[in-house]
């Protein structure tokens, strides 16, 4: 029996999916823009790369709050104070340390994936894929973070009356 808070969740990871692919979508298309536009030196990307991500955290914000968690109520400020929280969390913290960690220490499943590209003709070189592995690796565990994260603190919905604060405070 499929409930209504189960197809609220699945209506909430398919937008969460579409948001994601817009979003790296015009992070990319601002970079791009940015470093072309104002001719930016390889060895300064990261001024573009900023920017671009600033913008689409932004638009990640809106979309997020208004479209994936359909967040009417509660303070704006709190909620986008929660989401950079989360998301810096989520990209700088669990992202980055678990690729680092399939990248250096737990190589088994990039170099699983270099065996079966080779067994079928189509091996990159191999410190290529344990990379590649590593960043999709750690990057699906920021996805998860981020949208439980998302879901259940920074567009949590608001409580509302004595009954939803508890016996505690009534």
């Amino acid at each position: 029996m499929v409930t209504t808070q189960t197809r609220e969740t699945t209506g909430q990871v398919t937008r969460f999916g579409l948001v994601g692919v817009l979003n790296t979508l015009v992070d990319y298309v601002v970079f791009i823009t940015l470093t072309t536009a104002f001719a930016i030196p390889l060895s300064r990307v990261w001024v573009a790369k900023y920017a671009s991500s600033a913008i689409a955290m932004a638009i990640s914000f809106a979309l997020n709050r208004r479209f994936v968690f359909r967040a009417k109520q509660g303070a704006v400020a709190g909620q986008a104070f929660r989401f950079v929280t989360a998301t810096v969390i989520g990209v700088f913290v669990i992202q980055n340390l678990l690729t680092q960690f399939f990248a250096s220490v737990f190589q088994y499943p990039g170099t699983g994936v270099h065996r079966l590209l080779e067994a079928v003709g189509l091996a990159p070189p191999e410190k290529f894929t344990i990379e590649t592995v590593a960043f999709a690796l750690g990057t699906v565990a920021s996805l998860i973070w981020n949208f439980v994260a998302y879901k259940y603190w920074a567009f949590r919905p608001a409580r509302q009356g004595p009954e939803a604060r508890g016996p505690e405070s009534r």
